[in-house]
């Protein structure tokens, strides 16, 4: 039987949260469900011993982090795979060489291409050239984050098949311009918390209101459209059946 309320609860498809995270910090977030990526192989080796409930832990390697960059090992971060159903957060970003950043996701991508999972990507000031890498080497379990690209960029990732994460901080125009079917709520807390108005990770509750109002609806059917578009993406990957046990029986419910 769930440990949890029969109703969906919040979701999260992008935040961070430190693998040493407590049982009473978990409890804090008051039921919900969060997709925390890492940003660098190390957090991603410690967040890989975890087994929580809540929260479904990605492997990292942050494409504006130096270090990670400099970390990454592509047999390595493969074997990861073994116990993570999600990639992230990895990307590109337009601080740093694009030439390395992009030499590093391709390995990623290349790792991920046979694989049942998800993947969190960052383009931050390179939204262009994450699509050209994206249409050579494509996943079906793109999830682009917090994505800011212009129309031709954002029809291009559409005809992709990508599903894209938002959150409260972006504006309507693009909100509404993405498909409802192929939305996921973040918070990618804890950077954009002045931003996005969360408190915490899975504080979804801003985002749910807005889309409501932007598409007619009650915030109760847009989490739970949050949850189809869940259920949805991780079946056609094969990511149902790797997500914890709880996680897999809300999709199913939703």
């Amino acid at each position: 039987m769930s440990p949890f309320p029969d109703d969906l609860p919040p979701l999260d498809c992008h935040a961070h949260i430190a693998p040493d995270v407590t049982a009473a910090q978990i409890d804090a977030l008051q039921g919900a469900v969060v997709f925390a990526v890492t940003r660098t192989p190390v957090e991603a080796h410690r967040a890989g011993r975890r087994r929580d409930a809540r929260l479904v832990w990605g492997s990292g390697v942050h494409p504006g982090v130096p270090e990670a960059l400099d970390a990454f090992d592509r047999q390595l971060f493969r074997a990861t795979l073994r116990n993570s159903c999600l990639i992230g957060e990895v990307g590109l970003d337009r601080r740093g060489n694009l030439e390395r950043q992009r030499t590093v996701l391709a390995q990623i991508l290349h790792a991920a291409q046979d694989q049942a999972v998800l993947l969190s990507l960052h383009s931050t000031g390179r939204t262009g050239p994450l699509l050209d890498l994206l249409t050579d080497q494509p996943h079906p379990g793109m999830i682009l984050h917090w994505f800011l690209g212009n129309p031709t960029e954002r029809q291009h990732a559409i005809d992709l098949g990508a599903y894209f994460s938002v959150n409260a901080a972006m504006p309507d125009d693009i909100l509404t311009s993405l498909p409802l079917t192929r939305v996921l709520p973040e918070t990618d807390f804890p950077a954009s918390r002045r931003a996005t108005g969360a408190s915490r990770p899975g504080h979804v509750d801003r985002l749910e209101q807005r889309l409501a109002q932007l598409h007619s609806m009650t915030p109760e059917d847009v989490r739970r459209r949050f949850w189809q578009n869940l259920r949805e993406l991780t079946t056609r990957t094969h990511v149902l059946d790797r997500l914890p046990e709880h996680v897999a029986d809300w999709a199913l419910e939703a």
